[in-house]
């Protein structure tokens, strides 16, 4: 019986390893793309500047802390089973870093703005919502303990919320028809994640089923 709970710690401190590696490696990239930034600052106050620059900050903050609760969050009571639930999850992290690897547009200096606006604010709740996440943060759809304090009050998923708006600001500077098309496929999978991770809650927690009839998905009063 040890020995099975020893293989399942170590199996969940392995399953760690790759989301760790990946997220530190967009956090060095940001990291240096941020030096790179502030080597050419404006010569006065400048406000669009200091938007793309407190946007750049909070998603240095964001990425250091999936990679710190990724690193300390507890075993999960319960998991989806098969596949999709597996598939789903990787393509919904993934997807929208490809917008990364596609060609900017032409700088507009209105979107520039709103991309940095946007980036700002999804960022920033991102942080605030990983902090009332803690441990219990997931990829996979997966059950550590029910969350239902500060964002969770009035969403079942402001994480996810929360992500799409930075991803539509970073979408804003890229502006093509194959951006959009990432842009897509990336939301449905992310809705397909949110659909597995409530009904392996529902599975784990009889009061998820009271937690949800009160509470939307992503938007109160639409969906």
């Amino acid at each position: 019986m040890n020995s099975k709970k020893e293989h399942s710690a170590a199996y969940d401190k392995l399953m760690r390893l790759p989301i760790i590696l990946f997220t530190s490696f967009f956090f060095v990239r940001e990291l240096l793309n941020l030096s790179t930034f502030l080597a050419r600052p404006p010569l006065g106050f400048d406000w669009q500047f200091m938007c793309t620059l407190a946007a750049r900050i909070s998603l240095l903050v964001f990425l250091g802390l999936l990679i710190f609760f990724h690193s300390i969050r507890s075993r999960p009571i319960n998991k989806a089973v098969g596949w999709e639930p597996k598939v789903s999850a990787l393509l919904g992290l993934t997807l929208g870093n490809v917008l990364l690897l596609l060609d900017r547009s032409t700088p507009s200096p209105m979107l520039d703005i709103a991309s940095a606006a946007l980036l700002l604010a999804g960022n920033y709740l991102c942080v605030v919502v990983l902090l009332h996440l803690g441990r219990s943060i997931s990829i996979m759809a997966e059950a550590r303990k029910l969350v239902t304090s500060g964002p969770y009050r009035v969403i079942r998923h402001p994480l996810y919320l929360a992500e799409q708006v930075a991803i539509v600001g970073i979408f804003l500077q890229f502006m093509s028809w194959q951006a959009a098309l990432v842009l897509v496929v990336h939301f449905i999978f992310q809705i397909r994640r949110m659909l597995n991770e409530e009904r392996i809650l529902t599975e784990s927690f009889p009061e998820y089923r009271a937690y949800a009839s009160r509470t939307a998905h992503l938007i109160p009063g639409v969906w």
